[in-house]
């Protein structure tokens, strides 16, 4: 009985402290888009970047956890308190119902998770790492783990709120990538122009059914890369690439796919194919281009002096995978037979997480039934091409790769196959099957 408490404290905790700083009225006021207001879920989800963002910096300071988390909490409890009138009056009766069966959700994969407490085998790579920050240890600890090149967040995040939690249970600090999961399956569906509600959500108990894997939450990272490219489709989907205008939905969008890095290596690579395509089918002048693709590189490199200068880790790895690329030239049987194997083990990826199914459905229908494909669609097309491209060049690079495929490449197709669900619900939109005739 004492741990279904603790359950429930954790997801008070959680709407507690992600309450702050945005509620919807102020979301909308700060953001000002054309003809389109956000909701309560939205303000949620900004919420929680800045919550991640906030929490990338502390890290850095080696500053208590507990200390961090009531500070925190105290002033999200007050913002909530300052402004529940309005928050009340912002509450609409779909919210009400929509918050039942997230919590529903939500408390049955927490009781999940606490009766199958097993950890994977990157599981205790990820959890050396945590345990550092749990035992409020130096971050330049992170060198002593077994691979400490591995980005930190993700760790910090589940040693927050691990010692944080009622009663301080290992996994209590996983639930957050629960939380972010179920959030951004509801969030996603907020593009769907249905307007019946039990619809929407039995939608979405059919797309958590599709894509919930225990395993990926004995430990993993691949939930908070998944949920967060979710979250990022969302805000380029309702940006209208071909508007001037929703500057700030850009900026907001690049920093979403930013704190991916922080969480794993591939991070990275999709944060800038993902930004440099959405710069450059945004029809915005060439000197906001320039300063966005200037912020690109910033970002990136303030990511690689931060990993190297301030935990003194050594980052080879993105090195080697080149230098054993061109080498595979020399070899061409053998490119050929990692380029053949690489396909056969994305089959079967494919078939494993049958998200990719419907993927590759929508994508067909896009190109072949739909009379025009629409900018934003296309952006979604074109990372599609160059996310699958970009993976196979990687494993091309790689040594041992039968191991590397069998144990990971599952895995890494998983990471993105949220980001393109968004093909699926175009589809479904009754905008777009009207086209369909």
């Amino acid at each position: 009985m004492i741990e279904i408490a603790n359950i429930l404290l954790q997801i008070f905790t959680f709407l507690v402290i992600f309450s702050f700083p945005f509620n919807e009225k102020i979301l909308n006021r700060t953001i000002k888009l054309k003809s389109l207001n956000l909701g309560l879920i939205d303000a949620h989800v900004f919420n929680i970047i800045i919550f991640l963002y906030i929490s990338l910096i502390v890290s850095f300071l080696n500053i208590d956890l507990k200390l961090f988390f009531k500070i925190y909490f105290t002033i999200s409890l007050i913002f909530i308190l300052t402004n529940f009138k309005s928050l009340y009056y912002e509450i609409k009766r779909s919210d009400f119902i929509k918050f039942a069966f997230f919590f529903l959700i939500t408390i049955s994969i927490f009781i999940f998770i606490a009766q199958n407490i097993k950890l994977e085998w990157d599981g205790h790579v990820w959890i050396s790492k945590a345990l550092i920050f749990f035992n409020n240890e130096e971050i330049t600890k992170l060198n002593e783990t077994l691979h400490p090149d591995y980005p930190h967040l993700g760790s910090y995040l589940w040693a927050f709120f691990w010692s944080n939690s009622f009663l301080e249970l290992e996994y209590a600090g996983r639930f957050f990538y629960i939380y972010v999961y179920v959030l951004s399956s509801f969030l996603i569906f907020k593009t769907l122009e249905i307007n019946n509600i039990y619809i929407k959500i039995l939608l979405i108990l059919f797309f958590i059914i599709l894509t919930f894997e225990p395993y990926y939450f004995a430990g993993y990272q691949e939930y908070l890369i998944f949920s967060l490219l979710i979250i990022a489709s969302r805000y380029i989907y309702i940006f209208n690439l071909s508007d001037r205008k929703n500057i700030k939905l850009i900026l907001f969008t690049f920093f979403i796919l930013f704190i991916n890095c922080w969480f794993k290596n591939e991070g990275k690579i999709y944060f800038i194919i993902f930004s440099i395509t959405l710069i450059y089918l945004s029809n915005i002048d060439y000197y906001k281009k320039l300063l966005l693709t200037l912020l690109i590189i910033s970002l990136a490199f303030t990511q690689y002096i931060l990993q190297k200068y301030s935990i003194d880790i050594a980052i080879t790895s993105e090195t080697n995978f080149i230098i054993n690329f061109f080498q595979n030239f020399n070899d061409i049987e053998l490119l050929l037979v990692k380029f053949f194997k690489i396909l056969l083990n994305m089959a079967i990826a494919f078939i494993k997480h049958p998200l990719w199914i419907i993927i590759f459905f929508s994508f067909f229908i896009q190109i072949f039934f739909l009379r025009k494909v629409n900018p934003n669609m296309k952006y979604f097309l074109i990372c599609l091409f160059l996310n699958l491209i970009i993976i196979l060049g990687i494993y091309m690079g790689m040594k041992n790769i039968d191991f590397v495929l069998r144990v990971s490449l599952d895995r890494v197709l998983f990471q993105t196959s949220g980001f393109y669900f968004i093909l699926f619900l175009n589809i479904l939109n009754i905008k777009n099957l009207s086209k369909i005739t």
